[in-house]
């Protein structure tokens, strides 16, 4: 949890106030009177920085260092470096009542940590040095209107992995984050989108997560696949199509054919209550009006229903 404390501090690096006085008169100053004393002495350094107009800045060569996670046990700091810190927008109005923001354009590029994460040597178990990463997110929430919507978030783990995604909510309102419950009842999907373009992190992947579970990675695929041959048994064709290409892109991990993009656009909309009545991939791919699209096909041939399934619904 200090953890991410600290990173959040991180993500919040510009101070926007419309009263502000003579003495902010920018972005780095705001920052700098308001929110750099917030972070735990020490655990922010940067080189350089500069000011992008009246509400935002940069800060280049950003050094932070979390807590440990548990200095019990002898848990050393994690400095976290970060090329660059660009915060072009942020609803520091809301921040200032300790209130979620209710808009925000933040950019994190060149995010590297050592070849140990989650405490996993990543050096011994796949050969990676370090992590390096580029991560931005792009939202705003209409509290008047009621509609959340992320223009964009990617996340890069450059020579790994993309990953790309935007989506549009209604029935949002300012107080989403404090009453979860409440916002997942009344929300409703109106749109999204993903885009996964693996470049070797599965390949990577696959293999540890087989041997952390004593299996092997042709044998975690194989459950895969069957999993997801369960669910299209008996479905119709516009079901069977997702499922197929997502067992395209499983069977093509060691090297996919290219992303793997997955759009849903529901026809009505679609409710937190809606998605768990939904008992089928049929019903399933309806509602969401689910389209998955990969440049790869499948290899296996698709489980059929057994046959006393068969029998029973021809009856």
């Amino acid at each position: 949890m200090a953890r991410l404390r600290v990173l959040g501090l991180a993500a919040v690096v510009v101070w926007l106030g419309s009263t502000s006085g003579p003495a902010l008169a920018d972005g780095l100053a705001r920052f700098e009177k308001t929110l750099k004393p917030q972070f735990p002495a020490g655990s922010l350094t940067y080189k350089s920085s500069k000011s992008l107009g009246d509400d935002g800045f940069v800060l280049e060569d950003v050094v932070v260092t979390p807590p440990p996670s548990d200095p019990a046990k002898g848990d050393k700091p994690q400095p976290i470096s970060i090329k660059t810190v660009t915060v072009e927008a942020l609803d520091f109005d809301a921040l200032e009542k300790q209130q979620p923001p209710l808009f925000a354009k933040v950019k994190f590029d060149g995010v590297t940590t050592g070849s140990s994460a989650g405490g996993f040597d990543l050096k011994q178990m796949a050969g990676i040095d370090t992590l390096s990463a580029d991560f931005g997110v792009n939202y705003k929430l209409d509290a008047d209107d009621k509609t959340f919507t992320l223009k964009r978030m990617e996340l890069n783990l450059n020579g790994l992995a993309k990953l790309e995604t935007s989506m549009e909510v209604d029935g949002v309102s300012a107080d989403a984050a404090a009453k979860p419950d409440a916002a997942m009842a009344d929300a409703s999907l109106k749109t999204a989108k993903l885009t996964y373009d693996d470049h070797s992190l599965l390949s990577k992947a696959i293999p540890i997560a087989a041997a952390m579970q004593g299996s092997d990675p042709k044998a975690l695929i194989t459950m895969a696949i069957n999993f997801l041959d369960a669910a299209r048994m008996g479905q119709g064709e516009d079901a069977q199509k997702v499922i197929d290409s997502l067992v395209a892109f499983v069977e093509d991990y060691q090297k996919p054919k290219g992303p793997l993009k997955i759009a849903l656009n529901p026809p009505d909309k679609v409710s937190n209550a809606d998605l768990s009545n939904a008992k089928s991939a049929d019903e399933m791919v309806k509602l969401l009006g689910i389209e998955v699209s990969y440049a790869g096909a499948r290899s296996s041939t698709p489980a059929e229903l057994p046959a006393e399934v068969k029998d029973k619904d021809k009856k």
